[in-house]
């Protein structure tokens, strides 16, 4: 949390009240629900090429009335566009910090600081319930580039009381980010060298599920299914290419 906290006191600073008309909202997940609660979910750590146990974590999202929105994935941004279909601003990315003594399948890697990254996002509407999405961000740690595109299609009520949320996309990263992540050298104690160029990072699709338990209660669920670009896939201590993360918990909806 210690790293999320810079994020979270810039959002307290705006002060903004929530708008009246939420359904008029599309929250970054694709959702128009605005809500807080805490989730099982696993994670893959994908510079380790391991997976996690199972951990708790939190639900949150939300968007305020004057465009600033927040979620626990660790996003911090501010909608300013005043076009109809069209949403563009800053956003804010917290960023995971890396040890190469953290593991000994990370050894000849790079280390990385967990500063805040700082970009900004651009989405456009095909249509009521769909929208194509990209970031780019300005990675503090590798001084380099990474961004993203994908679509999101959003199916409002398939059953009653339950909202469905399909997405699609590619992350990308210039040479910096690539290697900070990926290289290995011998020279500081890896099993082979090995330097990445620019690239996929990786591809991706998944399903985010809210389903309305009352008024106020929902039970949102996520599943992600990643393919790693040829770059991550090849480094030494990335023992798979394809994996799937998935998420499950209780929020409640304001």
């Amino acid at each position: 949390m210690s790293k999320l906290s810079p994020l979270f006191l810039l959002l307290a600073a705006c002060g903004p009240a929530l708008a009246e008309n939420t359904t008029e909202l599309m929250m970054p997940d694709g959702s128009k629900d605005m809500y807080v609660g805490v989730a099982f979910t696993t994670r893959t750590a994908v510079a380790e090429g391991e997976t996690r146990a199972v951990i708790l974590r939190p639900l949150l999202q939300v968007q305020w009335s004057n465009g600033v929105f927040v979620s626990a994935s660790g996003v911090l941004g501010m909608n300013v566009s005043e076009t109809v279909g069209v949403e563009y601003g800053p956003q804010i990315f917290a960023s995971n910090s890396r040890n190469p003594a953290d593991s000994w399948r990370l050894r000849g890697t790079h280390a990385i600081s967990g500063t805040p990254d700082a970009g900004g996002f651009f989405n456009y509407y095909l249509g009521y319930a769909t929208r194509l999405t990209s970031n780019l961000m300005y990675d503090t740690s590798a001084h380099g580039f990474r961004g993203y595109v994908g679509v999101q299609k959003t199916l409002y009520e398939p059953a009653p009381h339950h909202t469905v949320t399909l997405s699609a996309g590619a992350s990308l990263a210039s040479d910096p980010v690539m290697r900070e992540l990926y290289e290995v050298r011998t020279a500081a104690g890896g099993a082979r060298d090995y330097r990445p160029s620019a690239g996929v990072m990786a591809v991706s699709a998944g399903v985010n599920w809210n389903w309305a338990l009352s008024s106020k209660w929902l039970i949102n669920s996520s599943v992600t299914g990643t393919r790693l670009g040829s770059g991550p896939a090849g480094a030494p201590f990335v023992e798979r290419r394809n994996f799937i993360t998935w998420s499950s918990g209780l929020a409640y909806r304001f």
